[in-house]
């Protein structure tokens, strides 16, 4: 009989069933690692195609123009360093022995300090990728010289992207360590010079790493102005 004691008896079970059985369901998905349910960025690629991927975009923008939270930029460094060429076609890696963009590589060598310090000639980079921009521009399509002005722009604009990359990623520990030396330097008297030309041990080590530190101060203050108030032609005929 469909409305017995024990037909409802029985409904009733399996209703308690079900629903202790989709409680435990939730509280499974609601424990699992964030990354099972990780946000999916959608970004542009410098082609115009459409990225997705599990970090943030360039520059913290999406596709919907909402913003995410962007890193504070090492020394203070203005912004306008760290964008995008507007040419690249390619994208930069870096870990602590090189740099990585397209076909180029860039070998820290010895020293991940050091290659910060150069990194911080990206001023030079820019005006690189101008003028290489510039000269690709000006020569006809059809010249056989196109490609080959076409390959130094895509140099360029690796060598800039390079640059940007192993400041977002080193120049905050490189700067802390170095910090750390001076101030040991000082307190022995090792941050000037006599006591290196003196030969006492370990004085130029000591010496070396004032001096890198110092360098860097001074070059990175200068990247604290807007490019284009620093660079020739900042604002490029595409870039418009």
């Amino acid at each position: 009989m469909p409305n017995s004691p024990i037909n409802n008896f029985l409904q009733a079970r399996w209703q308690v069933r079900h629903v202790l059985w989709l409680l435990t369901v939730s509280l499974l998905l609601s424990g699992l690692p964030g990354k099972v349910l990780a946000t999916i960025y959608t970004c542009p690629a410098p082609d115009g195609s459409t990225l997705f991927q599990d970090r943030p975009c360039p520059q913290g923008k999406t596709l919907t123009g909402k913003s995410t939270a962007v890193r504070k930029l090492p020394f203070d460094i203005h912004p306008s360093w760290f964008e995008i060429p507007e040419q690249a076609e390619e994208r930069a890696f870096c870990d602590r022995r090189r740099c990585e963009c397209g076909l180029q590589e860039r070998k820290h060598g010895s020293s991940l300090a050091r290659a910060v310090a150069d990194a911080l000639y990206i001023d030079g980079g820019w005006h690189r990728y101008q003028t290489s921009y510039q000269q690709w521009r000006d020569e006809p399509a059809a010249s056989d010289n196109n490609p080959q002005l076409r390959a130094n722009v895509q140099e360029a604009a690796c060598n800039v992207m390079m640059s940007q990359q192993l400041l977002r990623d080193f120049a905050d520990e490189v700067t802390e360590k170095l910090k750390r030396t001076v101030r040991m330097a000082e307190a022995r008297g090792f941050d000037t010079s006599e006591p290196c030309e003196a030969g006492v041990e370990q004085a130029c080590e000591y010496l070396d790493s004032v001096e890198l530190y110092r360098r860097l101060l001074i070059d990175a203050r200068a990247l604290q102005q807007p490019r284009e108030l620093i660079t020739p032609n900042g604002a490029l005929p595409g870039n418009q």
